[in-house]
């Protein structure tokens, strides 16, 4: 907040996920505080889709889209060889939000 202030910024976006917005929440908090005039806009961007009060954020869109994709491409993998097995790892903050 200090470096915002001396640089006289008075509108901060803050793109990310819930611990991002968790820490814009702050800072919004801290300049309200100081009695400062400055606007802090979330934009959601995360794969996870954990972000309160939204149905689907931009990243999430694009990691089901590549999820899809590995699963694809591991079914075949796993069809071309007896007895193969496909193993895809999603990645995501909670079981069940990718």
């Amino acid at each position: 907040i200090d470096r915002t202030e001396e640089l006289g910024i008075n509108m901060l976006f803050i793109v990310g996920g819930d611990g991002t917005h968790a820490a814009a929440g702050k800072l919004d908090e801290e300049a309200e505080r100081r009695g400062l005039k400055m606007v802090v806009a979330g934009i959601p961007k995360t794969i996870d889709n954990d972000i309160k009060l939204m149905d689907r954020t931009f990243g999430f869109e694009t990691a089901v889209q590549e999820g899809v994709r590995a699963i694809k491409v591991a079914k075949v993998e796993a069809k071309s060889a007896a007895n193969c097995v496909g193993v895809v790892k999603l990645m995501g903050r909670h079981s069940g939000f990718l």
